[in-house]
């Protein structure tokens, strides 16, 4: 055969030329779809790459949110496992608000790809529904993956939000905390306190006794001294001593003026949390809207119909489950007149306040009944009050 070809050396060369094509063409289609393919079935492969109480994450989705990543950090590649872990704390926060009925409607969820699409202030457009679905399609595979994400962060901050109403912070922990991050120093010296640094000096018995010769003269007494005895009277130990008979503090206990004999006062309360500050005056309108519907039969509202207001709108979950009554009642303490409890005390039984702003969230408190202060809840008031 290759003397065959030797002779025929213009067929030979035709063959080769033709054979040299065939592997071209063999390695572009073979190779480049193979490539291609690779990376298309990856993005959307439907392989469980984890599971959260049923619910899947597919390598698919793990591929396009390391795509989507990377356009935003300017083609830097996100670590897998984090892209992955991000993921599964998506769907712990979409499983725990399901359970809790915090998933975000379909209304909220278009009302918030508007305002996301729109933009703020003067840059505001039109929304425009064959443009949205052409950018999402773009970014993000599907109009269902962005819908879902947008749902999830919606059901997050409602999550969010229940699960911190029932955190105080007061003014002053706020102010400190702004301080500490915000304040700057330019240290020119550092002030040394003469009393903390003489707790550190331990000087030895002759250095005391060289330094007090070296200064008689400084420790000498020129006055006139005298010896007095003092006897010293423990009154509260004289008034243990005291018995006060019984009659004379069941009698003291009926003289007693009536606000005397009150101990304190039953509530409820419907609290609504201030998420950030920029929603101050959104929930102050909510909060002005439920005293509005609370009073449309009159001033004297009854306890079921706050209490089913409360069930409804209150975010503080350790009283909202019971229809917004308090724990126990309010005593007066003076040493906290900003609290808003303390008004109770000064309304009158079925009555409600207007709106309180205190620490973060706004208060509409119901005044209940008066809780009488017993014989025996006075009693040692009264003894302690007849010994002095």
């Amino acid at each position: 055969m290759l003397r065959f070809f030797t002779r025929l050396e213009k067929t030979r060369n035709f063959v080769l030329f033709l054979f040299a094509i065939l592997m071209v063409l063999g390695l572009v289609l073979f190779y480049t779809p193979v490539r291609n393919d690779y990376r298309s079935n990856l993005t959307y492969s439907d392989e469980t790459a984890a599971s959260v109480a049923g619910e899947k994450i597919t390598v698919g989705e793990v591929a396009r949110q390391k795509e989507n990543s990377s356009r935003f950090t300017g083609g830097q590649t996100t670590p897998t496992k984090t892209v992955l872990d991000g993921l599964i704390s998506g769907r712990i926060t979409r499983v725990e608000a399901d359970r809790l009925g915090l998933t975000a409607s379909d209304r909220e969820v278009a009302d918030e790809i508007r305002r996301l699409y729109k933009g703020e202030g003067e840059d505001q457009k039109p929304f425009v529904q064959a443009d949205y679905e052409r950018n999402v399609i773009e970014s993000f595979g599907n109009l269902e993956n962005y819908e879902k994400r947008i749902r999830d962060d919606l059901s997050a901050r409602k999550l969010d939000a229940y699960l911190t109403s029932g955190v105080t912070v007061s003014e002053q922990e706020m102010l400190d905390d702004y301080q500490r991050k915000n304040t700057k120093f330019d240290l020119a010296y550092v002030p040394v306190g003469t009393a903390d640094l003489a707790k550190t000096i331990t000087p030895t018995d002759q250095e005391l006794r060289d330094y007090f010769e070296q200064n008689k003269q400084t420790y000498a007494i020129t006055v006139p001294q005298k010896k007095i005895k003092y006897v010293f009277v423990n009154t509260s130990k004289i008034g243990d001593k005291l018995q006060v008979g019984e009659d004379e503090l069941r009698t003291e206990y009926d003289n007693l003026a009536p606000e005397r004999k009150v101990a304190g006062a039953l509530g409820q309360e419907i609290v609504l949390r201030i998420a950030k500050p920029e929603f101050e005056n959104t929930v102050q309108e909510k909060a002005s809207q439920l005293v509005t519907r609370l009073k449309e039969n009159g001033t004297e509202i009854t306890e079921e119909a706050f209490a089913e207001m409360a069930k409804g709108h209150s975010e503080n979950p350790a009283t909202a489950s019971n229809g917004g009554r308090l724990a126990g009642p309010v005593k007066e303490n003076t040493a906290k007149k900003d609290d808003p409890y303390q008004r109770l005390l000064r309304m009158k039984p079925s009555e409600i306040t207007e709106p309180i702003s205190y620490q973060g969230r706004y208060f509409i408190l119901r005044r209940g009944d008066d809780v009488p202060k017993t014989f025996a809840d006075a009693r040692k008031e009264i003894e302690v009050s007849l010994k002095n």
